[in-house]
Parts: structure tokens; C-alpha cells; sequence
């Protein structure tokens, strides 16, 4: 039996907020795991376009300063879907910041929210792949604030 892999991609944003300290901002998926924002496109929908629709109706955010207009993280993984088909995910993050902490997860697709420091968001994040997301976003943020 051959294992035919699906290809899957997503667009999402790392989303942080600059107080005294950088934190980031992780969502509980319904399917459980913690993570950033992410979705699908819709048809003929730009990257962007999709990254911010999908963070606007996850979490109610509007209002975002990115840090470039292209996404700066690429995250590649396999997995086994509910119908035991193999998955090839693709997903890529901008990285965005925000100026207050309000967030309203629309409670079907995100679960919960939480605003964590670097080190407690790798002690959140549920997979490998998202941690090595976050570890490239807080170097990249770091240096944004150093320069």
C-alpha cells in the first residue's frame, strides 16, 4: 500500500507585545495543542490578507504593526490526518506586533489565550516545529529592540 502525501498550507502571525519585557501571545486550538494564529487562504486571497483575517477572527485583533510586509518564518512538518492520510504542512509567519494586550478568541476554534514570556511560551507550545518558530521570532525581535 503506497502512502500518498497530501500537501497542506497555512499562513499565520507571531504575535508580540513590547511592555518591560517581549511577550507573545499562544492560542489553545480545538484540536488541543498550543500555538500562534494560522489558516487557510481563501480562494484567490493574498498571504497577508489571509494571516490577518485568520488572526482578526481567532483572536478580534485589528490592529497589528508588522515587522516586514513578507512572512520571516517557515515552519515544514508531516503529519497523519483523522483519515489516516499522510500530510505535508507548510506554514508561514509574519511577525507582528501589537500596542495593548485585549484579545477575544472566538471560542470554537481557539480554546484559550495566554500572553507568556519567551521562556514560558517554549514551556507552552505544544510541538517541536512551533517552538523553533518562536525561537527564530524572539531573535529576530530582540535584535529588532537592541538595534
Amino acid at each position: 500500500m503506497s502512502t500518498v502525501t497530501k500537501k497542506d498550507f497555512s499562513i499565520g502571525v507571531v504575535v508580540f507585545y513590547k511592555g518591560k519585557e517581549v511577550e507573545y501571545l499562544l492560542l489553545k486550538h480545538k484540536q488541543g495543542h498550543w500555538s500562534f494564529s494560522k489558516g487557510h487562504p481563501d480562494e484567490d486571497e493574498r498571504k497577508l490578507e489571509t494571516a490577518l483575517r485568520e488572526l482578526r477572527e481567532e483572536t478580534g485583533i485589528r490592529e497589528l504593526i508588522l515587522l516586514n510586509k513578507e512572512p520571516l518564518l517557515k515552519e515544514k512538518y508531516k503529519f497523519i490526518n483523522k483519515k489516516s492520510k499522510h500530510v505535508l504542512k507548510n506554514v508561514e509567519y509574519y511577525i507582528g506586533e501589537v500596542k495593548d494586550k485585549i484579545v477575544h478568541i472566538d471560542g470554537t476554534e481557539i480554546l484559550e489565550y495566554k500572553w507568556c514570556s519567551y521562556q514560558t511560551g517554549l514551556d507552552t507550545i505544544t510541538f517541536k516545529e512551533s517552538k523553533n518558530i518562536l525561537n527564530e521570532a524572539n531573535k529576530i525581535i530582540q535584535k529588532q529592540f537592541d538595534a
